[in-house]
C-alpha cells in the first residue's frame, strides 16, 4: 500500500540528504565537493569531481584529490577554485590538496539559514507526494473502489507515513544545524 508514495518520498530523502550534506562546514567531507562540475578534456563535457577522481580525508580540514587521469588535474583545481566556497586549492605533484577555512560567524548563520529552507522544500515535497496520494484515495472512493471507512482508514496512514518523512527531515536538518553551530 502507498508504494508509489513511499518510491517517491524515499528519492526526496535521498536528494534532501546529498543537498545537505555539501552545506560547507569548517571539517572536511568528500560530500562538500564530489558534486562540483568540472570541465574537462577541453570542455566537452561536464563531469562531477567524484567521476573524476577520488577523495580522501586528509585531516580535519583538508581533502585530498587524486585524479585517475592527470591530464584534469589543473581543470579540477580551477573547478574547485570557482566554486565560491571559499577553499584554499594547491596542486602539489599528482594530488590535489583542499583546505577548508574555519567558518566566521556570520558565514555560519547563513548556512543555517540555507539549510532550513532546503528542509522545508523537502517537506513540501513530501506534502504534495501526500497530496497526490490523497486525491487517488479520494477518487477511489468516489468511484466507487473502497469505502467511506476504508478511505479514511488509508488516508490516516498516509498521514501517519507523511509524518514519519517529516520527522526524519527534522532530525536531519537538527544534526546538520548542530554541526555548523558548534564549529
Amino acid at each position: 500500500m502507498f508504494e508509489k508514495a513511499k518510491e517517491e518520498m524515499a528519492k526526496v530523502m535521498a536528494m534532501l540528504r546529498e543537498d545537505i550534506a555539501s552545506v560547507r562546514t569548517s571539517k572536511a567531507n568528500p560530500a562538500l565537493i564530489e558534486n562540483i562540475e568540472v570541465s574537462a578534456y577541453e570542455g566537452s563535457g561536464k563531469l562531477k569531481v567524484k567521476e573524476l577522481a577520488s577523495i580522501t580525508v586528509e585531516s580535519a580540514n583538508t581533502l585530498l584529490i587524486q585524479p585517475w587521469d592527470l591530464k584534469v588535474t589543473g581543470d579540477l583545481a580551477k573547478a574547485l577554485e570557482g566554486a565560491s566556497m571559499g577553499l584554499a586549492v594547491a596542486i602539489s605533484g599528482k594530488m590535489i590538496r583542499v583546505v577548508i577555512p574555519p567558518l566566521s560567524a556570520e558565514r555560519r548563520q547563513e548556512y543555517v539559514r540555507l539549510v532550513k529552507k532546503r528542509l522545508e522544500a523537502a517537506k513540501v515535497m513530501i506534502r504534495q507526494v501526500r497530496a497526490e496520494e490523497r486525491s487517488r484515495l479520494l477518487d477511489q472512493r468516489e468511484a466507487g473502489g473502497i469505502s467511506k471507512d476504508e478511505a479514511f482508514r488509508q488516508e490516516a496512514k498516509l498521514q501517519e507515513l507523511t509524518d514519519n518523512y517529516t520527522d526524519e527531515i527534522d532530525q536531519l536538518g537538527n544534526r546538520k544545524i548542530i554541526e555548523l553551530e558548534s564549529l
